[in-house]
């Protein structure tokens, strides 16, 4: 479920500024909270950057949660701590490049109408009120995949 909006702290962190208000204005749509505590372990969650899944090297805005136990995680909206999606673990972080890579060619190079109508037809067919892969599960993510295959989406 996202959040209400709320106010949000601008501070710095390795060396960047996180929520600068033009950034924070260009999250659009919902957004979830920053996670409290692990979906998968119940375990501690820290901002960290993703230097530390990368070999020391960071990639885009360096942003990520991630849990100290098993090591679930997720990226933030660059500029930002707010989430892009919910935690992710290895097999999670799988479907969901597997449900973009089924889900993505139905709306890729065509118009934001597209991709817009693309996303209100998946929530449609999953019975979901909006439609997030970034959100979803790894059975949701499966889902995707199949109604894709099938193509059972609408658009």
């Amino acid at each position: 479920m996202a959040s209400k909006k709320h106010r949000i702290r601008t501070y710095e962190k390795f060396g960047r500024i996180v929520n600068a208000p033009a950034a924070v204005a260009r999250v659009k749509g919902d957004r979830l909270p920053a996670p409290e505590s692990c979906r998968y372990c119940t375990g501690e969650i820290e901002l960290v950057s993703n230097a530390e899944f990368y070999g020391g090297k960071e990639y885009g805005w360096p942003l990520a949660y991630r849990c100290k136990c098993c090591g679930a995680r997720v990226g933030t909206h660059p500029g930002t701590d707010i989430p892009l999606g919910t935690l992710a673990d290895r097999a999670t972080m799988k479907a969901r490049k597997d449900a973009h890579a089924a889900f993505d060619p139905l709306w890729k190079n065509r118009t934001e109408w597209h991709r817009h109508r693309a996303y209100q037809a998946l929530a449609q067919a999953m019975n979901m009120r909006f439609a997030h892969i970034s959100w979803m599960d790894e059975a949701e993510c499966r889902r995707v995949v199949d109604l894709c295959q099938r193509g059972a989406l609408q658009i």
